[in-house]
């Protein structure tokens, strides 16, 4: 019989031989799948002594040895393999923990500021940058030029919304014009043939409008709340957040309605119903200028935001108009705009000096 080396056995010895050809083929075939790269996993056998007198050719030999070599060091590499996906599975284990943690930990530090705060002075603002960025400093002075106090609100995604509620129930409260107080009246029962015409149910906004917004706002209206009641409302959880969530409605709904003027402020991601699902009308979501335009409009109020980042000019900070109406309808607002302080993902209420 001839083999891959071209070697011939003896006759004599055929019967043990043909075992031993047998067993050397097997751990051939065995060693070249695992050279192949071959997926399937087979059954390592141990080489079999041959106590024959019979001297193997020495091709088959120095292959058939190669397989108990190769197969550890697979099993090696494997076991290593494993090691090292099991390492990283808990290492991703561990910093989704950590971060779950850190975000809690923020959250809590959050909970620490009320609401909406007391007024400050705007040199509390400068303070904060003392050991900080010299850019905001010189805007905060220039800001200070026109502006006296500053009111924080708390930075959960919902400020954009408190701050602009609060700011414009606080602005009709101070104001003797009983005309503009029945004019916000009605900007607000308006928003009912809104949310039906874009679709909304019932039951998503009659009872918060007529239990919380309606009646606070007929309270401001009648000249019932001063500073500190109205506080104490935007700081109570149940009412500011109805309020807000209400505010996040009229948005949503008045996107929906003109959906062909914003979409293409969305770009190719989001269709407009997405879109205000998850970033409008969910809780905790921030406003960008899309939201802002969207809310001055339907609420007929005004808005003025001082935008203050350290990309801009040192020494001058950028005041974007929102008016709810078409060109040359800023003559026309009798109500005094609202005046928020915009930095990174974040809105406060601003005053202006008399």
């Amino acid at each position: 019989m001839n083999m891959g080396g071209g070697v011939d056995y003896n006759n004599s010895t055929t019967e043990t031989h043909e075992k031993t050809e047998a067993s050397i083929s097997s751990e051939v075939k065995e060693t070249v799948d695992i050279h192949s790269g071959s997926e399937k996993e087979e059954t390592k056998e141990t080489p079999i002594e041959n106590t024959n007198t019979i001297t193997e050719p020495q091709n088959v030999s120095t292959t058939a040895e190669t397989a108990p070599v190769s197969s550890p060091s697979n099993e090696t590499s494997d076991t290593t393999e494993g090691k090292t996906t099991a390492n990283a599975a808990q290492e991703a284990q561990i910093t989704s923990q950590q971060n779950w943690e850190y975000e809690q930990s923020i959250k809590k530090e959050v909970e620490k500021t009320p609401l909406v705060c007391l007024t400050e002075d705007i040199q509390k603002l400068y303070q904060e940058y003392e050991q900080g960025s010299e850019v905001y400093r010189q805007k905060i002075m220039k800001l200070a030029e026109r502006h006296s106090k500053i009111r924080r609100c708390r930075g959960d995604g919902n400020c954009f919304y408190r701050a602009f509620g609060f700011a414009w129930f606080e602005r009709l409260m101070d104001s003797k014009d009983n005309n503009l107080r029945q004019s916000a009246l009605k900007s607000l029962a308006d928003t009912i043939p809104l949310f039906k015409e874009a679709g909304y149910q019932e039951l998503v906004y009659q009872d918060i409008y007529e239990e919380h917004i309606e009646k606070q706002m007929k309270i401001v209206a009648n000249g019932e709340y001063d500073e500190d009641m109205l506080l104490t409302i935007f700081q109570t959880d149940e009412i500011s957040n109805c309020i807000v969530f209400y505010l996040r409605l009229i948005t949503a709904a008045y996107l929906k309605l003109h959906r062909e003027e914003y979409e293409p402020f969305l770009g190719f991601e989001f269709g407009m119903d997405q879109f205000c699902s998850s970033s409008v009308e969910a809780m905790d979501q921030e406003a960008d200028h899309i939201h802002v335009m969207a809310l001055t409009k339907a609420l007929k109020v005004p808005v003025e935001i001082a935008y203050m980042s350290g990309s801009d000019a040192m020494e001058q900070v950028n005041f974007h108009e929102f008016y709810p109406d078409d060109e040359g309808s800023k003559g026309t607002v009798t109500l005094k705009p609202l005046v928020l302080l915009y930095r990174p993902g974040h809105y406060d209420i601003l005053y202006r000096r008399e």
